[in-house]
């Protein structure tokens, strides 16, 4: 018996000095922590997966995992994780044990509700011993990011409004130039209408000169999306993010046109002023513009100004401008006037502020709208409850009269008997 207790104890020994031997070593773990995709729709389910393994040949210690997820990560089903939140970090702690060569993968299903690049940051191990005397701790890099898109703006009056300034806009340009585009400049021959004749050009060569169309153009757009600060901090970050779910919106209008447009931002995606060119269709190009869009830091690159002369430049000119910024303040309008005098097109503005406003209206009527609803529904409930209760009393009230009545009469058939 002592013998035999002897060799356990031995044996016990080998396995805890081993144990701890291997909990020392942090290059026999591996981690890996990705996204399914590389971008998603806001509360769209995606997969996480994360990855642990053993490099060695030896049995690895017990593990205990805390892996470093999205604050704002939103998981579907948690089987064998429990999760902690902390200031920045949402942390699921789970455990597992490694033979040797082991690769361990998990799959957890996720959502997240909000624009932005989020990150599967470090994940911190916990590696014991066989008799659990001793732990070691070390960290695991990661870098795996998902971007999610900007809301869509599912308001019907928005998208009516600009669709409705957009196709005047059209209208009016297929009255005056039968959609058809100025590609070049010739002398005046005397056969053409007078509203062919350039005054500019005629004046820089003094003679009349006239304006050579092209049919097959198609006339071009340029979504500007200005999201530079216009004061009132405190309304700021909302604007902001108004204006990227409102660039969105507009984007998916003309793909869904299939109509050829450029996006030029100040937002901070690159290190300058970033442009997006589509030609409709929801293709690839329409995929990068949403990632950008995405991926965009609140905060802008550069002034208002310098984002319309950028666009005022040249390659841009005599193109249907949309101007999409967080507020009409009077820089903003005086900016925007000089751009006109040189743009030499239409710009269509839209304002987060305006519909903000708006918004937050069409909100509080809504709360009104139904507790209204509610009041009435709790009303006719009552009245309708009243109502019950009088009827199953008036349904009482004969049955007394009869049973009196009945009564009445068996006694007066007692007094003729007698």
């Amino acid at each position: 018996m002592l013998e035999f207790l002897i060799i356990i104890i031995v044996l016990a020994s080998i396995v805890e000095w081993v144990s701890i031997k291997s909990s020392n070593n942090e290059e026999m773990i591996g981690y890996r922590c990705y996204p399914s995709v590389d971008g998603a729709e806001p509360d769209e389910e995606f997969a996480v997966n994360s990855e642990i393994s053993n490099l060695s040949r030896s049995y690895a210690p017990v593990l205990r995992i805390e892996e470093r997820f999205p604050k704002k990560l939103v998981i579907s089903k948690l089987d064998d994780y429990d999760a902690v939140v902390n200031d920045e970090h949402r942390i699921f702690v789970s455990g597992v044990t490694l033979r040797r060569r082991q690769r361990v993968r998990r799959r957890l299903t996720a959502s997240l509700p909000d624009r932005g690049e989020y990150t599967f940051s470090y994940a911190k191990l916990y590696a014991g011993d066989f008799l659990g005397f001793v732990e070691h701790e070390y960290r695991k890099e990661n870098d795996s990011h998902i971007v999610i898109y900007p809301h869509r703006i599912e308001a019907e009056e928005f998208i009516k409004s600009f669709a409705d300034a957009y196709d005047e806009i059209a209208m009016r340009k297929q009255l005056l130039e039968d959609p058809i585009s100025v590609c070049g400049y010739r002398e005046y021959t005397g056969r053409e209408p007078m509203r062919s004749i350039s005054w500019k050009m005629s004046a820089v060569r003094n003679e009349l000169i006239v304006k050579e169309y092209d049919p097959t153009w198609c006339q071009a757009v340029t979504v500007v999306l200005d999201t530079s600060f216009h004061g009132e901090f405190e309304m700021h970050i909302r604007r902001q993010e108004y204006c990227f779910m409102a660039a969105r919106t507009i984007c998916e209008y003309f793909e869904d046109r299939n109509q050829d447009y450029t996006l030029i931002t100040n937002a901070i995606i690159n290190d300058g002023i970033s442009s997006f060119h589509s030609t409709g269709g929801r293709g690839a190009e329409f995929n990068r513009i949403l990632y950008g869009l995405g991926s965009a830091k609140n905060g802008e690159t550069c002034s208002t100004d310098i984002l319309l002369a950028e666009v005022c430049s040249g390659a841009f000119r005599e193109q249907t401008m949309v101007f999409i910024s967080t507020r009409k303040e009077e820089a903003v309008m005086d900016a925007l006037a000089r751009a006109t005098s040189v743009f030499g097109a239409d710009i269509i503005t839209v304002f987060a502020d305006d519909y903000i406003n708006q918004a937050t209206e069409d909100e509080r009527l809504r709360i009104e709208r139904e507790q209204h609803e509610r009041e009435t529904q709790k009303e006719r409930e009552e009245f309708e409850a009243l109502l019950v209760r009088s009827k199953s009393q008036d349904k009482g009230q004969p049955k007394k009269r009869a049973k009196s009545k009945a009564i009445s009469a068996a006694s007066k058939n007692e007094g003729v008997a007698t």
